[in-house]
């Protein structure tokens, strides 16, 4: 029996099938590419596909470095086995995006109080009313995935339902600032034993204006797209790369530095770009970013697009140290994406630094602030298909 040689090859061939709703993300499948160099001996199964395909489904293609041609069956709306209707693809992709919006607050617990009474608000699981002085404790609800709902607001509702004396609470996600000092967090019993909170955050807006670098809030005050980050404020991102250690502070600064001694100090310490001395605003939902696309890269040290192609928020930082070799500061772009693995719930993390050219750097940091909006979010996988590719003769 003559050996038949088969290359499989995981595709990243990507056909968007985009659902079209206000809110679905577009889905795409990943593609087997099955690629049969000995079609002299092809099984009869294989034959009978060939002739059964239609004309507009076949397509000839160049592999294996442009030194062979192939016959491809793609896959159609005609041949494609479809696992899912088109109503099954959007309500995934719905709750796709309401995870994605809510990624950040899963398995977390907020802590709100009001008059005698202190509640716990355990994202995604469950809501507790109690007395902090005392053993009275009541549960409003557990949640109901089921009745997740995303609105044509941007916002989501949740439900908690089977509490105390059937006690329910809807939990209401709004467009508004994450910044922690102009947040919205606020009780109210809209009746008897029907409790609501109302929560506002960025990524709950429809980022419709200036191509998805605006929005609006309920009260039509304009909200950047760098509104997304402002649950970094206050606080530092690090990482060591060897000698040096890296630290971004949102939204003012970029150090490396090498911890000396006893690890107590910073010697020598360089800023590689900050807000200092510059007139950009700094303040809450004001600072200045860009939404942009990467180039895929065409090496190892550039900064590299991601697979699903979605969508980078920039920054750029000048005015650092002084370098010694251009004689001119330092400056950086500082990218942020929403990582593949954002289910996962990873911590936001410097995850390369390169310098294109003296002096000029490129750090990338991966978030899931960035996750609930459209542009920023990877596409969704929906499934794998395979697709068979008959070589053609020699010469042909």
């Amino acid at each position: 029996m003559a050996l038949r040689r088969v290359l499989l090859a995981q595709a990243l061939l990507t056909l968007a099938h985009v659902a079209r709703c206000n809110f679905v993300t577009s889905l795409h499948s990943n593609y087997v590419v099955n690629l049969d160099f000995e079609s002299d001996n092809l099984r009869p199964e294989a034959e009978a596909s060939a002739a059964d395909a239609d004309e507009g489904d076949m397509k000839v293609m160049a592999f294996a470095g442009g030194s062979r041609k192939f016959r491809c069956k793609l896959p159609s709306s005609r041949n494609r086995t479809r696992d899912t209707s088109r109503s099954e693809e959007l309500a995934q992709s719905k709750a796709h995006f309401i995870a994605a919006k809510l990624a950040t607050l899963r398995g977390s617990c907020w802590k709100y109080k009001q008059d005698f009474w202190s509640y716990d608000v355990c994202f995604g699981r469950k809501i507790t009313q109690y007395r902090p002085d005392g053993d009275v404790r009541f549960s409003l609800g557990e949640h109901v995935a089921d009745a997740d709902e995303l609105l044509p607001t941007g916002g989501v509702r949740e439900l908690y339902m089977g509490g105390a004396d059937n006690r329910t609470t809807e939990l209401r996600y709004v467009c508004g600032s994450s910044e922690a000092s102009s947040r919205t967090f606020k009780l109210s019993e809209e009746w008897p034993l029907y409790y609501v909170f109302e929560i506002s955050g960025p990524t709950f807006c429809l980022w419709r204006e200036e191509d998805g670098n605006q929005a609006r809030d309920a009260s039509g005050r304009p909200l950047p797209a760098s509104a997304l980050l402002e649950e970094l404020r206050g606080a530092c991102v690090n990482v060591t790369q060897g000698w040096w250690t890296y630290e971004y502070c949102y939204p003012r600064q970029l150090t490396q530095f090498h911890m000396n001694g006893n690890g107590k100090k910073r010697d020598p310490e360089h800023a590689l770009g900050t807000m200092s001395g510059s007139t950009a605003p700094t303040e809450a939902n004001a600072v200045e970013m860009t939404i942009v696309r990467l180039k895929p890269s065409i090496s190892p040290r550039e900064r590299r697009a991601p697979p699903s192609n979605h969508r980078t928020l920039r920054q750029r930082l000048g005015g650092g140290t002084v370098c010694d070799q251009t004689n001119r500061p330092r400056a950086t772009s500082m990218h942020f994406q929403c990582p593949l693995n954002w289910q996962s719930r990873p911590e936001t993390r410097i995850i390369s630094i390169s310098e294109g050219s003296l002096c000029e750097y490129d750090v990338m940091i991966h978030t899931t602030l960035l996750c609930g909006h459209e542009k920023f979010l990877p596409t969704m996988p929906k499934g794998k298909e395979t697709i068979q590719c008959l070589a053609e003769p020699e010469g042909a």
